[in-house]
């Protein structure tokens, strides 16, 4: 079954090309519907979507709104997790660029210089210190 919500308006709803009073819809159609679905859980959470999408209450049905919305963080959450693992699997499979190798080179370069320059100085130092 096939329902499409249009025209939410404060007092009426636009159900499947019907125009029905809002408070049927939410308090009666709902339940009706979810009932209907009693045992098949995909087309339960099909239909309670197709209500919270359309910005109608999903009071009269507190189960199913609750498993719609743990259904929902799941699939976000399984979501996350899938662009997570894509972008570590891009970025250990990442090619640098010519550019990105010279700077770590220049930086590397540069970081060991000052190391040879801190060196030299202690070096310096010491030497003053010791008598020679």
């Amino acid at each position: 079954m096939q329902i499409t919500i249009t025209n939410v308006l404060k007092d009426e709803v636009t159900v499947s090309g019907q125009t029905l009073r809002r408070e049927y819809v939410e308090n009666i159609m709902l339940p009706m519907l979810v009932a209907q679905c009693a045992t098949v859980q995909s087309r339960k959470l099909e239909i309670v979507k197709v209500f919270a999408e359309a910005g109608l209450s999903l009071n009269a049905v507190p189960e199913a709104a609750r498993e719609y919305a743990v259904d929902k963080s799941e699939k976000a959450r399984l979501r996350l997790r899938q662009q997570a693992e894509a972008n570590a699997h891009a970025e250990r499979c990442r090619v640098a660029t010519p550019r990105e190798l010279a700077q770590a080179k220049a930086d590397r370069e540069a970081r060991a210089a000052a190391i040879r320059e801190q060196s030299a100085k202690v070096r310096a130092s010491s030497r003053r210190n010791s008598g020679w």
